[in-house]
């Protein structure tokens, strides 16, 4: 299953800073989104609001036709860093979202197993963070974010801070995620090459107070792999966001 997305004059203000002004944005089940945007436009801020982890100062963000009152079980949100404990092993730290739910049931155990091997963990499961990779912690996370088996999954720059050889990797990943489980996904990042990599829709978003800009449609094929990186309909996507983004070369 996956889930809706509905937002309605969406404000946001903190004290005298205005974050957000404006929003409207619908988004259909089982569509990928990304957002991008220059630092400070607001891009976390209305991620969160949709999570239910900040209400919004005017308008109404709803999920799957229900307004959005706090957290729910049916959202994943996978954070710009894994935040994994250090003294618990990738099947423990994996586990904690379980039990925070009080969801410790057989089929959740198919389901690690199954979220382990789609990410290519196998082998590392009683492994702690300081044994892994960046990019390993990051499927660590990543399978924490969707064990509880959400309809919509939110990604905040999850691999910013990685190389660009293990952003790739797990951009592939995220991918093959999203096709094999049909959920609705909204990606937060600062790569023009990332999102029309991974998404449907591109929302390119402007700053002070935040607003959008515009939205491109990518018209990719499925799946999408980097050799398509020298296709025209890519290229033509990434040139409409740079244009839009008035940030020539800031596609890393």
């Amino acid at each position: 299953m996956s889930q809706s997305i509905a937002l309605r004059g969406i404000g946001k203000s903190f004290e005298s800073f205005r974050a957000l002004e404006g929003i409207d944005l619908s988004i259909t089940e089982g569509e990928f989104v990304a957002i991008v945007g220059k630092s400070g436009c607001g891009k976390s801020t209305l991620l969160r609001i949709i999570a239910g982890l900040l209400e919004p100062s005017e308008g109404k963000a709803e999920v799957a036709g229900k307004p959005v009152t706090g957290p729910s079980d049916g959202i994943g949100i996978a954070f710009q860093t894994p935040v994994l404990l250090p003294w618990r092993t990738v099947e423990q730290n994996i586990r904690l979202q379980l039990e925070i739910r009080h969801l410790q049931r057989p089929d959740m155990e198919e389901e690690l197993r199954r979220l382990i091997e789609l990410t290519g963990l196998q082998g590392f499961e009683q492994r702690r963070p300081y044994e892994l990779s960046g990019g390993m912690q990051q499927r660590v996370a990543l399978c924490r974010a969707l064990i509880h088996n959400p309809s919509l999954l939110l990604m905040d720059e999850p691999f910013g801070a990685l190389d660009a050889m293990t952003r790739e990797q797990l951009n592939l990943e995220i991918q093959r995620v999203w096709m094999q489980t049909g959920k609705t996904i909204v990606l937060v990042t600062h790569s023009i090459i990332e999102a029309v990599f991974l998404a449907d829709r591109v929302v390119v978003m402007d700053a002070r107070p935040g607003r959008i800009t515009d939205i491109v449609d990518v018209e990719v094929a499925r799946p999408r792999s980097f050799s398509n990186l020298s296709d025209p309909a890519f290229q033509k996507a990434s040139n409409d966001i740079r244009m839009l983004m008035d940030a020539e070369g800031m596609t890393a």
